[in-house]
């Protein structure tokens, strides 16, 4: 795995300096880094106590990679790395995982980084991945013409789906019972749920009663919340996955309020995880066989809907389910 991404690394750099420079800043922006792996050449530059004819310069740098799999978090060992680190003047810990890093997880390493910084006056910083967004990343820097480094970039993405790098989630709709809930999940594009249950990565919600799936939704935002009823905002306890925007946060609370005033449940007690959709599309992907689906149920949706990808718009999901039945 390791020996994989890093000669995958290592081949583009000797196939062309500047795509990997372009590479290594794509991966590298999503944690607000930059690094400059150009060499510059200078003349006449005042130095102390003389002028050389030239110079030729590179900023040193040095990137420490960490690799994981399924969101695993081992902070001792990932800050036992931070000692590879010596007077480099660009000093970046890299992880990479099959899973994006939870917002808990990152501001831990973060802390501890910064610690370690302070004590030892080094200047490290933190900088996260996927084997997806490397394989995404690497194919946006290069060109068609580029076959050889395609076909790298093919054979390196097929290996992550052999070996489970690259999750399947992408395809999954996790089915959920709510048929008393459903009016509620469509006017506030949310489902809510005990933060204590157990679900798999998926990133779609479907919404179940009378036997159909009623309605589909992209999940944008996954939060654990607590609702301040005394200054009525919500305090956000746990990010997992996107950012909470001012009309979602608004919609928690409103939903919170309407849940606690006609069936007196008390949603904002911080035991419950909400999972927010951009928008809850509505379909009617429709159940065969007699009986409700006992409790939850994953769809995989390129099981039913033809030539199906992560980028197809939500509505056309939606109009596609229609047309599909399940059992």
């Amino acid at each position: 795995m390791t020996n994989n991404t890093l000669l995958l690394f290592n081949r583009l750099y000797q196939h062309h300096t500047y795509r990997f420079k372009q590479f290594i800043n794509l991966i590298l922006e999503d944690s607000d880094l930059e690094l400059d792996t150009t060499v510059k050449f200078s003349q006449q530059v005042k130095a102390t106590g003389s002028i050389p004819d030239a110079v030729v310069e590179q900023e040193s740098f040095k990137i420490v990679i960490e690799t994981k799999l399924y969101g695993q978090q081992n902070l001792p060992q990932l800050m036992g790395h931070l000692t590879s680190f010596s007077n480099e003047d660009k000093q970046i810990l890299l992880w990479i995982n099959t899973d994006p890093i939870s917002q808990m997880y990152r501001e831990e390493i973060e802390k501890e980084i910064n610690i370690y910084n302070r004590a030892h006056k080094t200047s490290i910083q933190f900088a996260f991945t996927t084997f997806k967004e490397i394989c995404k990343k690497f194919k946006e820097v290069l060109n068609p013409y580029e076959i050889e480094m395609i076909d790298l970039i093919n054979d390196f993405e097929a290996f992550c789906y052999d070996a489970n790098l690259i999750p399947h989630h992408e395809s999954l709709m996790r089915s959920l019972l709510t048929s008393k809930t459903l009016e509620r999940n469509f006017k506030y594009n949310l489902y809510y749920a005990p933060r204590t249950r157990n679900y798999r990565l998926h990133k779609y919600i479907g919404l179940y009663g009378a036997k159909a799936i009623r309605g589909i939704g992209e999940i944008s935002c996954i939060i654990d919340a607590d609702f301040n009823h005394d200054t009525q905002e919500v305090d956000i306890i746990n990010t997992l996955q996107g950012h909470l925007s001012p009309q979602q946060k608004q919609d928690i609370i409103d939903v919170i309020k309407e849940v606690l005033e006609t069936e007196g449940q008390d949603l904002g007690g911080g035991d419950q995880r909400f999972f927010l959709v951009k928008q809850f599309i509505p379909c009617e992907f429709k159940k065969i066989t007699k009986g409700a689906p006992l409790g939850t149920r994953y769809f995989d949706l390129t099981q039913f809907i033809e030539n199906f990808t992560d980028e197809m718009p939500i509505e056309e999901i939606a109009q596609q389910l229609n047309q599909a039945t399940w059992n």
